[in-house]
């Protein structure tokens, strides 16, 4: 996500913190909570070009010169950002960190350090920071982001300023894909998939999920082209079954669900907005509102079931001879 698209995304977090600072009244420290895709990490470094910007206007800074263009590429002497290594954030990263900060900034002007993900902090890098957070030094500033804010540590947490980030538009996301040429489609599932833009153009690119769009399309339509939806499942079925992640069992059959329930609008003569070429060719008068509330029943246990383990093919198998 770039640093414009959360500007427009998350304007009330923008706005707090340009008046905080026109008003001389930032916090030292700072936690940015909202679901991945949200901004957080992007809002954090326009934070930090907020205060070291070469030419700024209005409190905001330009985004364009040299200072703001290091903070974006993580070039900046001044900007620290700190993550996890495999899944957590250790002690040693922490207390590097401070060794560094204790020291005059390399260049002019406040120091800004960012922890992405700090519920991923173990037990001792969370104590090690809180002795930071305790005891800040002038022109010292801390942003945390994080998913969870109950995953981080109370004392912590009492020491920064929450920030919420409101979730992405599924519609917004959508919309946006479409801009870069994708299907119209494939834009559609992958925005109930992901709120996460850089997320949804990796699923895009990657091709797999198209071809998880495609059999849904086969399998849903089958029967009104007077073919077995089974059949068509076991012609592409590799798709699914060479791949052990679960997570794509559960987009085939959300798939599915959106598909049918597009299917209902038409029998009930509302407006369709997707899947259009497919539903084009069916007659009104082959819809039949109960069937299709049975088959969105049906599709809706089939995903419970997927919780458990399961023979994926005995699954299918069974699915597709109930619808």
């Amino acid at each position: 996500m770039t640093i414009n698209e959360v500007i427009n995304l998350q304007p009330e977090v923008i706005n707090l913190l340009k008046n905080a600072k026109r008003k001389n009244k930032l916090v030292h420290a700072y936690l940015f909570e909202g679901d991945s895709g949200t901004g957080t990490l992007e809002a954090g470094k326009y934070f930090a070009q907020m205060l070291l910007c070469e030419n700024q206007e209005n409190d905001s800074p330009c985004l364009k010169c040299n200072t703001c263009e290091r903070i974006e590429y993580n070039s900046h002497l001044n900007v620290v950002i700190i993550e996890a290594v495999g899944e957590v954030i250790r002690k040693e990263q922490i207390e590097s960190l401070m060794h560094d900060f204790s020291f005059t900034a390399m260049e002019k002007g406040p120091q800004i350090y960012i922890i992405k993900d700090a519920d991923k902090m173990n037990a001792a890098a969370a104590n090690s920071l809180l002795k930071f957070l305790e005891e800040p030094a002038p022109n010292h500033y801390a942003i945390l982001t994080t998913i969870n804010h109950k995953k981080i540590l109370d004392t912590i947490y009492s020491r920064c300023q929450h920030l919420h980030f409101k979730p992405a538009s599924t519609n917004q996301l959508m919309l946006d894909l479409i801009k870069e040429d994708v299907d119209s489609d494939l834009a559609y599932i992958t925005s109930n998939i992901t709120n996460d833009l850089v997320e949804a153009r990796k699923m895009v690119a990657e091709g797999k999920l198209n071809m998880v769009l495609n059999l849904a399309k086969k399998v849903s339509t089958a029967r009104f082209r007077k073919k077995d939806p089974y059949l068509e499942y076991y012609l592409n079925r590799n798709i699914l079954l060479d791949n052990t992640d679960k997570r794509w069992h559960w987009i085939f059959l959300d798939t599915l669900i959106l598909i049918y329930k597009e299917m209902l609008l038409k029998e009930n003569k509302e407006p369709i907005n997707h899947f259009q070429n497919q539903l084009d060719s069916i007659k009104e008068e082959q819809l039949d509102k109960q069937e299709l509330i049975k088959i969105l029943n049906i599709l809706n246990n089939y995903e419970e079931r997927l919780n458990y383990n399961v023979n994926i093919d005995l699954l299918y198998a069974s699915l597709f001879s109930s619808i």
